[in-house]
This record gives structure tokens, sequence and C-alpha cells, in this order.
């Protein structure tokens, strides 16, 4: 227990890691306070206008989410790197690519109501 294996310390994937793990440390301390900020700006938004401002919210989405991507490669839940070193745009695309499609032609009978039928209205 008390030998040291120096492969596995100076294993260079643990280092690149370890050094995404600062960089991305203090991206979500800088992170924490643009959300804060942004809270209290739609807050005032919300106050004067009785609504909230969907820029800002559209930005309040992606900054939650670059969070949670970094707090889940910081906490070692997932080896993948957040943005901008993992584009997930990229990701979503090559899987919409990668799908194969079957559209099936096919032609739709037209019903016709009879008189004595009424017609359903749903509510």
């Amino acid at each position: 227990m008390n030998e040291i294996n120096k492969d596995e310390l100076l294993e260079l994937k643990k280092w690149k890691r370890f050094f995404f793990m600062v960089i991305y440390s203090f991206a979500i301390n800088a992170v924490v306070n643009i959300l804060i900020i942004l809270a209290i700006l739609q807050s005032l938004f919300y106050l004067f206008s009785s609504k909230t401002n969907s820029q800002l919210k559209s930005a309040n989405n992606w900054l939650q989410g670059f969070f949670n991507d970094s707090l889940n490669f910081l906490s070692f839940n997932t080896d993948s790197k957040p943005w901008p070193f993992n584009d997930k745009s990229e990701e979503s695309n090559s899987s919409v690519d990668s799908e194969e499609v079957e559209v099936i032609d096919g032609q739709s009978d037209d019903l016709e109501l009879d008189d004595d039928q009424p017609e359903q209205t749903t509510s």
C-alpha cells in the first residue's frame, strides 16, 4: 500500500483531466455569479413589465446546461468535456444523420359523412 506506481502517476490522460478540471472549476465559479446577476435582472423585468425576458431566459438555460455538464465532468459522472470542447449540436446532428429513416408512401381514403350522422366535436 505504501508503494506508488510511477506509471500511474505520470499517465498523460490523468494530467489532462486534472488540467481541465481546474479550468472548469474556475468557469463554474464565474457561471454561478453570472446566473445570480441574470436572476436579478429577470426579476426586475418581471417587476416592471409582468413578463419575463425571453433572451435572458435562453441565456440562463444555456448557462445552466453548461453548469450541469461541468459539474458532471468535475464529479467524474462523465468523461466527456463540456462546451467548448464537446459541442452538443454536433453530437445531435451526427445522431440524426446516423439514424436511417424509412418513408412509406400511402394513400388516404376520404371519409364522407352521411347527413344522418352528426358531426363529432371535441371540447
